[in-house]
């Protein structure tokens, strides 16, 4: 029996274009293609195909969301993440979740086929040299936020939070009914525990940690 596949992508040309060219290969039955991420997890519930190529960003749920989606379902399909571009935020958060494969989209497809025969066949693709320095570098991202935050007090990891949302020093004070003077010093406290001394560093580093 050919690998059935669900293909989600919001770009309807790069979505009709995937979908003819897995269905030409006679190994695999495209049963469903969508164009958004609740589409694409109803359509995995409905058909419960072999394999989900998803997109990592559509609208109304991420390709990181539908794939935990169906690991908290634990829904039989193996995720297929595509992507032109991601942060190695995404990537980890990705793998984390429950991706079995990766693939950038700018591969040919018979990179793309290998990958799903690979899936198919209850491996995993996730190249060491294309994800193993995001990963890694994520990985410690976040490791020396655990250890440098642990020092922060409760309002300083308010303050961060507010920092992170680009909400400006007088807005804080404002927020918090704290003066601007309080803020600030709150800020060089932050900036001291967390040993950076910009606001572009604590983005950097704490982003998408809280």
């Amino acid at each position: 029996m050919p690998t059935t596949v669900v293909i989600a992508d919001d770009h309807p040309v790069v979505l009709q274009g995937l979908a003819g060219l897995i269905s030409a290969n006679p190994g695999f039955t495209v049963v469903a293609t969508s164009t958004d991420g609740v589409e694409a997890l109803d359509a995995i519930r409905e058909k419960r195909p072999d394999i989900a190529v998803v997109d990592l960003n559509m609208p109304r749920m991420t390709g990181r969301q539908v794939i935990a989606a169906v690991m908290s379902e634990s829904l039989a399909t193996r995720i297929v993440l595509l992507t032109a571009a991601a942060s190695d935020a995404e990537l980890y958060d990705t793998i984390e979740a429950g991706a079995a494969a990766v693939i950038i989209k700018d591969v040919g497809i018979e990179v793309l086929l290998d990958c799903l025969k690979t899936v198919a066949a209850g491996g995993t693709w996730l190249p060491e040299n294309v994800l193993g320095p995001a990963i890694n570098r994520e990985s410690q991202r976040r490791q020396e936020w655990r250890q440098l935050s642990a020092e922060l007090t409760a309002r300083e990891l308010d303050i961060v939070r507010l920092a992170l949302d680009g909400t400006t020093t007088k807005q804080i004070s404002f927020d918090l009914d704290i003066t601007v003077g309080t803020a600030k010093v709150h800020m060089s406290n932050i900036f001291r525990k967390l040993r950076i001394s910009s606001r572009s560093e604590l983005i950097k580093l704490a982003s998408g940690q809280l």
